[in-house]
């Protein structure tokens, strides 16, 4: 989805049906056809900047910090820059915006509208921002929760750079019913070794994401990246506790990339290392309440990420 970007701009992130890249490249140009739905969000000012949409006619000004730029897919693109760049390049697939679409509008078909050159949309500037943070902190394991905010991305580019703008969709007010949270908990009790982005969560509720995120976080207090990865530590600190077994095959079985991912999250939200709970793996109830990990660590962006 990204091949028209050169690798040395920057580190690329494959998704199931998008991609994210961030890109910090001197003066240069680029031209490719875009193979999928693409957004492009500027963090570093460019003046003089030349841009071209499915035409031969270049449109030249200036693009601040927090310009839009967006790229259907099949659309062919030049752009041009005189100065450093430094950006934020979100790939959707044209059937995960379509499922998308479908889940929130009730209808799969529309026509993405790109903004003017230099247009600045703050909101999805600190969403491009979050996806930032969240690529540049591999190490914690940043694909569920870089996947609710692509997802969370592309809901409102639909909503407000698409024919789609100003539709309806269905009314939705508070929690989860009793019967959605049963289904949505057990799923996730049962999966913790799979991935569970928000828009797979959201289909086992029947609700569109946007809808889920809000509807799961007056349900539990967390967003449902949060409440996943709470319930992850919870049942690897049970296995440390009541096993023997090896913190890397905990981590596994926990749903955790590696032991050091573990070991990354389990100090960052609790303050703690795996290893101290082996030492007293004989003593029951010692970790803290997980009551919600709101100021316990997990960043803006897991905290923000699935609201729609």
């Amino acid at each position: 989805m990204l091949s028209g970007v050169p690798d040395e701009w920057g580190p690329k992130f494959q998704l199931n049906g998008g991609a994210v890249t961030r890109t910090h490249t001197g003066p240069n140009s680029i031209q490719f056809t875009a193979a999928s739905h693409m957004a492009l969000v500027l963090f570093t000012a460019q003046p003089d900047r030349q841009v071209a949409l499915n035409s031969d006619r270049r449109m030249e000004g200036l693009a601040p910090a927090g310009a839009l730029e967006i790229i259907p897919v099949e659309s062919e693109v030049f752009a041009r820059w005189l100065v450093e760049k430094q950006n934020l390049l979100v790939a959707v697939e044209p059937a995960r915006l379509e499922r998308l679409a479908g889940m929130e509008y009730d209808r799969d078909t529309f026509e993405l509208r790109p903004p003017k050159l230099g247009f600045v949309d703050a909101q999805a500037h600190t969403l491009a921002r979050w996806m930032r943070r969240e690529v540049e902190t591999t190490e914690l394991g940043c694909a569920e929760s870089l996947d609710a905010l692509v997802t969370v991305f592309a809901t409102y580019l639909l909503r407000n750079y698409s024919s789609l703008k100003g539709r309806s969709t269905s009314m939705f007010n508070g929690g989860l019913s009793p019967n959605a949270w049963r289904r949505v908990n057990d799923f996730i009790q049962a999966h913790l070794t799979e991935s569970l982005p928000l828009e797979r969560l959201a289909m086992v509720a029947g609700l569109s994401p946007s809808h889920f995120a809000r509807a799961f976080k007056h349900t539990t207090g967390q967003s449902p990246h949060q409440y996943v990865i709470s319930s992850r530590l919870t049942y690897a600190r049970h296995l440390i506790i009541k096993t023997e077994a090896p913190l890397s095959e905990v981590a596994k079985i926990a749903g955790f990339s590696s032991n050091s991912h573990m070991t990354a999250m389990m100090k960052r939200v609790w303050g703690t290392m795996p290893k101290e709970y082996r030492r007293l793996r004989q003593v029951d109830d010692i970790a803290p309440d997980l009551g919600s990990l709101n100021g316990s660590g997990l960043s803006d962006s897991e905290h923000h990420s699935e609201e729609g």
